[in-house]
């Protein structure tokens, strides 16, 4: 993979993570699945901005599987990796009675989300990738 390939997977994990914010702001939303899914998605996307330096990334939304493939060198923040990946699927698949997640949930997992996609982006830039790129959201 080339170097754009790992910009363009880092800025859309910043534009995800920026939905995600907006989301959480004074006229988000009254449900704070959206922005919990907008944080695993972000967080999926800025690993898979590592693994894109050496190869394709795999098809998965297992932050804990691509996480093991990331290269050894690209840090990870110490949170609940668990915890932000399970808006994958409980965001997209509410139980009819229980609202998946609070908004204090939720601003964890936006939190832990900009944690990985700051990690990432210091990671690329130690390697001297970032140097003059656009690094606005998509």
């Amino acid at each position: 993979m080339t170097t754009d390939v790992a910009i363009w997977w880092l800025r859309t994990a910043i534009g995800d993570l920026a939905a995600a914010d907006v989301l959480l702001g004074p006229s988000g939303v009254t449900t704070y699945r959206h922005p919990a899914y907008f944080a695993q998605q972000a967080a999926e996307k800025a690993i898979k901005a590592t693994i894109s330096l050496d190869g394709e990334p795999p098809v998965t939304h297992d932050l804990v599987r691509l996480i093991a493939r990331r290269p050894e060198q690209a840090r990870m923040p110490k949170i609940d990796f668990f915890a932000l990946a399970a808006p994958h699927t409980a965001a997209r698949y509410p139980e009819l009675d229980d609202a998946p997640y609070t908004r204090a949930e939720a601003e964890q997992l936006v939190a832990d989300a900009a944690a990985v996609v700051g990690a990432v982006r210091a990671y690329l830039d130690e390697l001297g990738l970032l140097g003059g790129m656009d690094l606005s959201p998509i």
